[in-house]
């Protein structure tokens, strides 16, 4: 083989074994190699699976100085610690709880230049000492990943994401580059404004589509009879099912236990202890059929290529949120499903105004009548592209468990409107559902005719001869209403990954 003409592309070669350089990591490579005092800022948005992490790590191997990476999760800091070791680069972790030994050791390693790359969390690189150390060696480039947690997270419950502008003033990286999945416009601007204040940074934003993920919506009253539906007629797996609450996690991987197997599903949450965490990583990891539960706790950098389907049990806050989960999906570029469960009856989540903005935006992507692709895309400030799959496009080509499945669902909510026009002005909301024909718990009969109350297509008489009884309003056909497509936003600066 010819040795190639781009010295860049030949490290990659050498070191890693990676025969080509896609543009957008040619381009954040060369930004990271070639940054001066003038130039020294870049943010990366790179769809979930493109391969970020070498955009860093193949730097770490000729730039004089130690790398340090900061991340979210403790988890995460484990698998790149192991990852960035196979490269061939001498990593140290930094994490709270560690004797001053066992700092002291690290601090020496850096000093004399045998460590060139610090993984650590925005805790702990907060520290005075932690500064100090690192404020006296050189830092040759500070990488923030998934660097959207600095909007998300900093003002909420992670402060310390926002004390990140003080540790760049203090420690003087020679560059330092912000890592992130998604973002919008609203986001990126957040994000910049806390960690650069007013200086402008490089943008290299890569496309956000993943265009082997075929985008789905089943309304269902009841998710627990959803969910059950799709696994039993077969949605593809290994599975995931994106919960918002630990408990929920729990709750979900409980109940479908029976279903699966035992041996066959689990739950994934922050609370869980490190040794649980990482069994499970490594159980799911390998497994060719698991169902794992989780929160948005898995996946940042855990990289399961062969993930088939991802269930959103309950509605993420964001575009950027439901995208990140999506993306867990289909990382080997094989064809995979994102499937969300909607009860149009559940209230909005959000309060804070910001945020409550973004929910709605969400919430438009169950309601519109276009392309679901086209807008998400619109949602993120990208240009549309062609649709490779969502329900709305081509509902013919959808994965017939997912059809059945809503099949399922309408034929369940046309039983229910059907034995309550039979006895209505008779029969109370309980009654009618422990009375319901269907093969499902009694709380997902509880939820089917909860959200059948609630969303108007039945009501309880309040007063008079049958008061609490139910009537009947409505037929049985969900009204979908049209949504605007969300306003299409322009970035200020796009370095072209043409």
């Amino acid at each position: 083989m010819n040795a190639p003409s781009d010295p860049i592309v030949g490290l990659a070669q050498r070191s890693l074994g990676v025969s080509y350089l896609y543009p957008y990591q040619r381009l954040v490579v060369g930004n990271t190699l070639d940054a001066d005092e003038e130039n020294r800022f870049q943010v990366v948005v790179l769809p979930t699976g493109s391969g970020k992490t070498l955009c860093f790590t193949l730097p770490m191997l000729v730039l004089e100085g130690v790398t340090v990476v900061v991340y979210p999760l403790l988890a995460l800091i484990d698998d790149q610690a192991r990852r960035v070791g196979e490269a061939g680069v001498t990593a140290r972790v930094l994490r709270g709880g560690q004797t001053s030994a066992e700092r002291e050791a690290i601090y020496r390693e850096v000093r004399q230049g045998r460590a060139n790359c610090l993984l650590t969390n925005p805790e702990v690189l907060s520290g005075a000492r932690v500064r100090q150390e690192l404020g006296s060696v050189e830092v040759a480039h500070l990488v923030i990943d998934e660097a959207h947690c600095v909007s998300e997270w900093g003002t909420t419950f992670r402060p310390a994401y926002l004390s990140l502008a003080e540790t760049i003033r203090l420690i003087r990286p020679r560059v330092v580059t912000a890592f992130t999945a998604t973002a919008s416009k609203t986001v990126l601007e957040s994000m910049c404004r806390e960690l650069f204040g007013d200086a402008r940074p490089h943008l290299v934003l890569g496309d956000p589509d993943r265009p082997n993920i075929s985008y789905s919506v089943v309304h269902a009253h009841s998710k627990e009879a959803a969910l059950h539906a799709l696994l039993r007629c077969g949605v593809r797996q290994p599975a995931i099912v994106f919960c918002r609450s630990r408990k929920r996690c729990e709750g979900v991987a409980r109940d479908l236990a029976p279903l699966v197997g035992f041996e066959h599903c689990a739950a994934y949450h922050a609370g869980l202890a490190a040794d649980e965490r990482a069994a499970i990583e490594e159980w799911f990891f390998l497994a060719p059929r698991g169902v794992l539960a989780a929160t948005c706790a898995y996946g940042m950098g855990v990289d399961k290529p062969n993930i088939r389907t991802v269930i959103h049990y309950e509605l993420p806050s964001s575009v950027e949120a439901f995208l990140q989960e999506s993306g867990r999906a289909g990382r080997d570029r094989l064809q995979a499903s994102s499937i969300v469960l909607w009860n149009s009856s559940e209230p909005p989540r959000e309060r804070d105004p910001t945020r409550a903005v973004r929910e709605r935006i969400m919430h438009g992507y169950l309601r519109t009548l276009q392309c679901r692709r086209t807008y998400l895309l619109e949602a993120m400030g990208a240009e549309p592209q062609m649709c490779f799959g969502c329900d709305r496009c081509d509902p013919e080509a959808e994965d017939a468990s997912i059809a059945r499945a809503r099949r399922e669902m309408r034929t369940a909510r046309e039983t229910a409107l059907r034995v309550a026009r039979r006895r209505r002005r008779i029969i109370t909301a309980r009654q009618l559902a422990l009375d319901l024909p269907l093969e499902w718990s009694q709380q997902a009969r509880v939820e089917l005719v909860t959200g059948l109350i609630r969303d108007g297509t039945l009501r309880t008489h309040r007063r008079g001869p049958w008061k609490g009884r139910i009537d009947c309003l409505r037929p049985a056909v969900p009204v979908t209403r049209r949504v605007d497509r969300p306003a299409k936003v322009d970035y200020v600066q796009i370095d072209s990954c043409e």
